[in-house]
């Protein structure tokens, strides 16, 4: 049987710690077909990627990655569960038998995920509206600390998806060091101006000299405009816009002058930081919640990247009823339509164009 191993990742940007990652499921399990699910142009905590995906699907397959698959903006801007939720499926319909992720922690996946399964049903239907204490203290009760662990977070949930959808897939887990938590720090120093190199693999390197980065200050005022020249009838359609907080949005925009005055007037006990910033990803493309059901009910594998293993892996795909995308022609535009949709808006800036036109990344593939 081949070992397909598969992970989740935002490579935000792509750092030596993701190559350590990548070099140890190699050395610990040695897969014959290693494969990525990675977010598009934006991430879980409601943010730009720093790089584009295609920069960092590119980086993956030069660092070893066979495979890489696009994570739908649906899935990728979402609480863990939903987060999870799209990425284990895609996993499934790539025929993943093997699951990998890193942890700060060895636990017992299998055991906490069915205690989570046996929670609360009506809980885990209101996970996206929880607040932060409310999902910290539900975790804590049931013997699980989430608060310093984001990793963990994301492991529960991965397994919880394994579990309630009894997929045929093992789970694996690389033991994650101090040292590997570098994307943060990366940022912290582009933003002052500090070197990196240290850091990150040379390509990442190069890919921030030669590329445009994009952040949320160069976005504000589309958010501004699309907050003030919409009604509050129209706001409340928005995707997540509960609890009168379009109320909230109008009254906050005339006192903002950036966007981290407006997050920090808007966030509020109830509501993580990482809520707030999806809201306003949401708000600025006009995300509707019809856009997200329609990725859900319609999936797809969007291919990025791939090397000359990940070529012949998705040839034996192709016998399959699987709908790979590698590129946008008028028959997958209707498909594509909401990540087309918010990667039009990262083109504002870059004009660097994310979609028509575009291949994926092929390493030494004949």
């Amino acid at each position: 049987m081949t070992k397909v191993y598969g992970f989740v990742a935002e490579f935000n940007p792509f750092h030596n710690g993701h190559k350590l990652f990548i070099d140890k499921i190699k050395q610990e399990y040695h897969p014959d077909v290693l494969i990525a699910v990675m977010s598009g142009n934006f991430v879980q905590r409601g943010d730009f990627a720093i790089l584009d995906k295609w920069s960092r699907a590119k980086i993956a397959v030069e660092n070893g990655v066979d495979l890489v698959i696009e994570l739908p903006f649906a899935y990728a801007v979402e609480p863990a569960q939903y987060f999870a939720q799209g990425a284990i499926k895609l996993l499934h319909l790539l025929g993943v038998n093997e699951l990998v992720f890193g942890t700060e922690q060895k636990l017992d996946f299998d055991d906490l995920a069915q205690k989570i399964m046996q929670a609360d049903v009506e809980f885990q239907q209101d996970y996206r509206l929880s607040s932060a204490d409310n999902l910290t203290q539900h975790y804590q009760a049931l013997g699980i600390d989430i608060s310093k662990l984001p990793n963990q977070l994301l492991g529960l949930n991965y397994v919880t998806q394994i579990a309630e959808q009894n997929y045929r897939m093992n789970v694996n887990t690389i033991q994650r060091l101090e040292s590997d938590f570098s994307a943060t720090e990366i940022r912290r120093r582009r933003a002052q101006n500090i070197s990196f190199t240290d850091l990150v693999p040379e390509a990442t390197y190069n890919a921030f000299e030669t590329q445009r980065i994009v952040t949320w200050d160069d976005y504000f005022p589309y958010l501004k405009f699309q907050i003030l020249s919409h009604s509050v009838g129209e706001l409340q359609t928005n995707y997540q816009m509960v609890e009168g907080l379009e109320f909230k949005l109008k009254k906050e925009i005339e006192q903002s002058h950036n966007f981290t005055e407006l997050v920090e007037h808007v966030k509020s006990k109830r509501y993580t930081m990482a809520r707030i910033r999806r809201l306003m990803v949401y708000t600025l493309l006009n995300v509707k919640e019809s856009d997200i059901n329609n990725v859900y009910d319609n999936p797809y594998l969007r291919i990025l990247g791939f090397d000359d293993v990940g070529k012949k892996y998705l040839n034996s795909l192709k016998k399959s009823d699987v709908d790979l995308i590698t590129k946008v022609g008028k028959k997958e535009q209707k498909k594509l339509n909401l990540e087309i949709q918010v990667d039009d808006i990262r083109q504002l800036i870059t004009e660097q164009e994310q979609n028509f036109g575009r291949i994926p990344y092929m390493k030494g593939v004949n």
